[in-house]
């Protein structure tokens, strides 16, 4: 039987001109995450993370908590290129920008499906080339046995599930939209078929003063 979780970075710098950092809230997402991870004893034989800096920085606040290996950089777990998609999708729909979250949660999965039509494409990657390079390194954690963890994004998160569960890229896009930064994310191996056994949970802001902390920007 094989283990893996997933999880998403911690809060990155979301309006700065270096989105690419956790920022202060982020940090703490990832030592709380960490924290509970040795609460709960939670063990793993091997870790990897993409090789983007909020994932090295959520890698690194969590094993300021946990005793966790030291993770392997894997640049197939980094995110899509999100910028660059939406441009192409704008320019290829005639529409404006979402400036809600409403209207983002209307706009998103629908740009998901020109993605998946090669209508569009995530700065030259086709939506079957993510989703190939994604699931390869879940694959390979899979075949290696006992418990693995993949630090990442939300995207890669995405489409592993997507995968599991047999879901269309319309559908992939709602599930990926309300991912939780540092939240937990599970696949078991049992009889030879990954199964999702954990989604988007955050444990480690249940407590009252750390609801705030529950976000996905």
């Amino acid at each position: 039987m094989a283990g893996i979780t997933l999880v998403r970075h911690g809060q990155a710098s979301f309006g700065a001109e270096d989105y690419d950092k956790l920022s202060p809230l982020g940090h703490m997402q990832a030592e709380w995450l960490g924290e509970y991870m040795t609460a709960h004893q939670m063990g793993f034989d091997r870790a990897l993370r993409g090789d983007l800096r909020r994932h090295r920085e959520t890698a690194e606040g969590i094993a300021r908590a946990a005793t966790v290996p030291q993770p392997g950089v894997d640049a197939r777990l980094n995110e899509l290129h999100f910028d660059a998609l939406a441009t192409e999708y704008i320019a290829a729909t005639g529409s404006t920008a979402p400036t809600s979250r409403a209207e983002f949660l209307h706009h998103f999965p629908l740009m998901f499906a020109r993605w998946a039509e090669d209508e569009i494409s995530n700065d030259g990657e086709s939506y079957e080339a993510f989703f190939a390079r994604t699931n390869a390194v879940v694959d390979e954690a899979a075949t290696m046995g006992g418990e693995t963890l993949l630090v990442t994004s939300g995207g890669v998160i995405g489409m592993a599930i997507a995968r599991v569960l047999g879901l269309d890229a319309v559908a992939a896009g709602n599930l990926l939209v309300n991912i939780h930064n540092a939240s937990l994310h599970r696949l078991d191996l049992e009889e030879g078929q990954l199964r999702l056994s954990l989604f988007n949970a955050s444990p480690h802001l249940d407590p009252q003063e750390r609801r705030h902390a529950r976000t996905h920007i």
